[in-house]
């Protein structure tokens, strides 16, 4: 008994509890903070905390500078808590105990994420929300006029061989479009006028229409291309999203379906998900990914 107080003394003492917050300060020095260090490798993984697109978006504006700054701020207030010993204190711990669960549970639900959004899910996802994607388009180009003469005039000239872009570029009132050769690239035909639209609706592909008169004044116009679907490579800023969403979802029910849920106040017998084959009896439901941080903090 006295051999085995003693060995447990011996190990406590060489195995003290890990102090939360801990950070490996790896990379370059950038500054230190009573002697501790905030290294470059400490921005670095603030930034891969961020979104794809907010980290891009601090790096483009030269913001990094502000995490090294919100990084000294942190490590003045951690020392002050530490020394405190704030960290000891049972609701202290609660909270630390719940930022550290909260923390694992993203990284559960990112890495299924990055598993399962593979190119054949986001197309399976595409087409079965077909309809949203499914619009009549046309692939334009325009050269807008005062007048109907003027626009048959134009008319003449390119069925007489003159490059359409460069006519455009000399005489379209359309100053938006005329440096790039009159091109509205693919543009919805029922965001066009009535006029417009219906020119279009029966023109093939490269043929020549016009004039067609709108508010502005009269149009030629050159349809390049026409699709009654939008391309999944052009809407994949919609899909990845919300293929993320239906990802984790199905992700949450499959844990749940796995566990053996019990509510505290049902009847013996009752109330309980029988976990599936292969399943940890009794294991937790992941929560829910929490919202990535915004950038400076």
């Amino acid at each position: 008994m006295i051999v085995s107080s003693l060995f447990s003394l011996l190990f406590a003492c060489q195995n003290p509890p890990p102090i939360p917050g801990t950070l490996e300060r790896t990379g370059d020095v950038l500054t230190t903070v009573n002697g501790q260090a905030i290294t470059q490798g400490m921005v670095d993984g603030m930034l891969s905390q961020f979104p794809a697109e907010v980290r891009d978006r601090v790096i483009a504006q030269g913001q990094t500078a502000r995490l090294k700054d919100d990084l000294v701020t942190t490590e003045l207030l951690y020392q002050k808590a530490l020394e405190m010993k704030l960290h000891e204190k049972s609701d202290v711990k609660m909270l630390i105990a719940f930022s550290e669960r909260q923390a694992l549970a993203r990284a559960v639900v990112e890495q299924v994420v990055a598993e399962r959004t593979t190119e054949a899910a986001a197309k399976a996802w595409y087409d079965e929300h077909a309809v949203q994607f499914r619009r009549s388009q046309a692939k334009i180009r325009h050269i807008m006029v005062k007048d109907e003469a003027e626009a048959n005039a134009v008319m003449a000239e390119i069925k007489g061989g003159a490059d359409f872009a460069a006519v455009a570029a000399a005489k379209s009132l359309d100053t938006r479009t005329a440096k790039d050769g009159g091109s509205m690239g693919w543009v919805d035909v029922k965001n066009l006028g009535p006029d417009m639209a219906a020119a279009i609706a029966t023109a093939t592909d490269g043929s020549l229409v016009g004039p067609v008169p709108s508010k502005g004044g009269f149009h030629v116009i050159q349809v390049e291309s026409k699709r009654e679907m939008v391309p999944m490579e052009e809407v994949m800023d919609q899909v990845k999203p919300k293929l993320r969403e239906d990802l984790i979802n199905a992700y949450l029910e499959e844990l749940k379906k796995g566990a053996t849920i019990t509510a505290a106040d049902a009847p013996a017998g009752g109330a309980t998900v029988a976990p599936s084959a292969g399943a940890a009896p009794g294991a937790p439901a992941a929560p829910a990914a929490p919202a990535a941080p915004a950038a400076g903090h």
